[in-house]
């Protein structure tokens, strides 16, 4: 019998048995297996060839995280000797780790000559120089200086060559011998706790307080600090670059910390208004003008003072700052006999949104630091006015390229006017060889690509003399020490 075409088109479609049906759905779910698996596949190899590109590069661009030891002179944690130590978040450099931890001095440490064959003998008042001036004299015994401080002074932002004690020394033409003893995030307890042991170990001549922020000076009073241990914090993170690369363990701190790279991350989203701090800042410009700011200082309050009890307890608040800083600078005093250094070197003048803030010689605790370092004879140089008039001139001394003009740690010409000021301290006050080393070097450039930075007779040195004419004409309050 024969269909027409629409019987054919009428008639029931075959069914299709339960075999094929299953027959399909294993196609269907293998096929689906197989572009999974490509898809994997190709997943993890782009993410083999993008993590091995990353490591290859990763020293080019990412900063070096090495374990820390404890030396045994100094009792306290630092890099390991004979390493290197790669900065490039500020600056762009590579240290060279020496011995004790010193980043960039990495020649042997020589025994020191006895003090009865040195050619000046150091007091805890003055220098006196034998030599007459002959400067060629002077090399054979030059001046041992402890460089203290954090990580301004230690200065891994920039090369061994433009740290601050490596300047000082090319300055001053074998006169000065520095010891980059200044570890990032240390204070003066840190400081005072190393200092007797170092001092021996190295016949120290003087003592050298990088201050940045003088709130690390008011820690002196809380020396000595326990010694290093096993369980501290600072070292159990550090212990974990004996496992993980650095760009690994980089990517894990911008995951789960603030940028500040210390405090956890908090949700960008939340319920309810985020609180902010109010900071008080008074900012100048360059050119003199001052600008009002809502201001709150750390120990003077702004609130109007409407009664007597209220001016009595300003008073009182104003001596307890004095108190404050009179024990620490005794602290400190009393750490040793030899000459003691304050290089007051704030971040100032500094770009903070768009606007030049600056902390002049008017800060009430610059002002009382001043005042008790000059009646326990410790010797104050400050960088406040060099650093402004330099500023002034395009020069900045805080930032880098890869960072923000005006803001951050010492570049290498910061490290250099704070050597230059150094020097011509210590020569004003101590002794002449070392004030001929640098007159003969009124010029001298770490910045190659750069203008040719001059350096005027009019120099401003502010030892505690230079200091009195300053804080003088402003308060006319503090009194010179008695050379």
């Amino acid at each position: 019998m024969t269909y027409s075409d629409g019987d054919q088109q009428g008639a029931s479609p075959e069914v299709e048995s339960p075999r094929n049906t299953g027959s399909s759905v294993t196609r269907g779910i293998l096929g689906t297996f197989r572009s999974l698996r490509s898809l994997l596949l190709r997943w993890c190899l782009g993410s083999l060839l993008g993590t091995s590109f990353i490591a290859a590069s990763s020293p080019w661009f990412v900063r070096s995280y090495a374990p820390l030891v404890i030396d045994p002179v100094r009792g306290t944690w630092v890099l390991p000797p004979d390493t290197d130590y790669r900065w490039t978040s500020e600056g762009y450099a590579t240290s060279r780790i020496g011995p004790m931890g010193m980043p960039g001095r990495v020649s042997p440490i020589t025994p020191p000559q006895s003090k009865q064959a040195k050619i000046s003998l150091l007091s805890s008042g003055s220098l006196a120089s034998s030599t007459g001036g002959n400067l060629s004299s002077r090399r054979s015994s030059p001046l041992r200086i402890a460089l203290w401080g954090d990580s301004q002074a230690e200065g891994v932002c920039v090369a061994d060559q433009n740290k601050l004690f490596a300047i000082t020394e090319r300055l001053s033409q074998g006169n000065v011998e520095v010891f980059p003893l200044a570890r990032s995030g240390q204070d003066a307890a840190d400081w005072l706790t190393q200092l007797p042991q170092v001092e021996e170990y190295l016949n120290i001549d003087l003592h050298l307080f990088l201050a940045v922020d003088l709130e690390d000076l008011l820690a002196a009073n809380g020396a000595p600090v326990p010694p290093p241990s096993a369980l501290d914090g600072s070292a159990a993170n550090a212990a974990i670059s004996r496992f993980l690369p650095a760009f690994v363990i980089q990517a894990a701190r911008n995951l789960l910390t603030e940028r500040d790279g210390s405090s956890r991350r908090s949700l960008r989203f939340r319920p309810g208004p985020v609180a902010t701090e109010t900071t008080s800042e008074v900012s100048s410009g360059l050119n003199g003008n001052t600008e009002e700011m809502t201001t709150v200082t750390p120990h003077h309050s702004t609130k109007p003072v409407d009664s007597f009890a209220g001016l009595l307890s300003m008073a009182n608040s104003g001596h307890a700052d004095q108190d404050r800083w009179n024990e620490a600078v005794l602290a400190i005093r009393k750490s040793t006999t030899k000459p003691i250094y304050i290089l007051d070197a704030p971040v100032s003048p500094e770009i903070v949104d768009g606007r030049v803030r600056i902390r002049s010689l008017a800060d009430a605790d610059f002002v009382s630091m001043t005042r008790s370092a000059s009646q326990h004879r410790v010797a104050v140089l400050s960088a406040r006015q060099v650093f402004l008039d330099e500023a002034a001139e395009g020069r900045w001394p805080h930032g880098f390229q890869n960072g923000r003009i005006g803001s951050g740690h010492l570049n290498a010409h910061g490290n250099y006017l704070l050597a230059k000021l150094l020097l011509e301290g210590i020569a004003n006050r101590e002794s002449r060889p070392v004030a001929d080393s640098v007159r003969s070097l009124r010029q001298w450039e770490p910045h190659p690509q750069r203008q040719k930075v001059s350096v005027s007779d009019q120099f401003q040195v502010q030892d505690l003399v230079g200091m009195h004419r300053v804080a003088s004409s402003l308060f006319g309050q503090i009194s010179p020490a008695e050379d």
